[in-house]
């Protein structure tokens, strides 16, 4: 499967209704060599499970806590992955996989509570920045390629996906951010 397929199936797996995720990510599992092991652990145990603060994970509605719990049991997907909130807050990061940790090298307390500007350096190009703004602005998916900067400050081509979440009232309080690192 191409890596366009690879981020399709990845944003699917965050839209899919909360009772159909597992049955869902264990096909695409199963077909990426992903660990499906990780389907076993519950909401309630993926604070001790993931090594997350209890008293942060238990602040998050319980839509953000699947959404965690979801991003948790893909932390090793091939693309970096974060779950961030609504736009009206500045679209906070409210976690993030493994995998963009190791794109980034930024830890996932690092970059709780950010937004993913924080990537963004002196060579970042404005117009991919203003096609993420304009697409946040109108409630649409957008992917773009723009240079980011890592937490040791090393620059990296970084091809970034931002997909809405809609909730069961159509409103978009949270979104999917793939993030994977091009060569240039």
């Amino acid at each position: 499967m191409t890596r366009m397929g690879t981020r399709e199936t990845l944003a699917d797996l965050f839209r899919v209704d909360a009772e159909d995720f597992d049955d869902e990510v264990e096909l695409s599992c199963r077909t990426h060599d992903l660990d499906t092991d990780r389907l076993a652990v519950t909401t309630a145990d993926v604070p001790d499970a993931a090594g997350l603060e209890p008293g942060w994970f238990g602040s998050l509605s319980a839509r953000e806590r699947d959404l965690v719990r979801r991003l948790w049991v893909l932390d090793d997907a091939p693309l970096g992955i974060t779950i961030s909130g609504p736009v009206y807050q500045d679209t906070p990061i409210v976690h993030a996989n493994q995998t963009f940790r190791e794109i980034t090298g930024y830890s996932a307390v690092d970059v709780r509570g950010e937004n993913l500007r924080k990537l963004q350096g002196p060579d970042t190009d404005p117009g991919p920045v203003d096609s993420l703004r304009e697409a946040l602005d109108i409630w649409e998916p957008v992917t773009v390629e723009l240079w980011n900067y890592r937490a040791d400050g090393t620059r990296f081509r970084n091809r970034v996906s931002l997909v809405p979440l809609y909730d069961d009232a159509g409103t978009i309080p949270n979104w999917v951010g793939l993030q994977e690192r091009v060569e240039s």
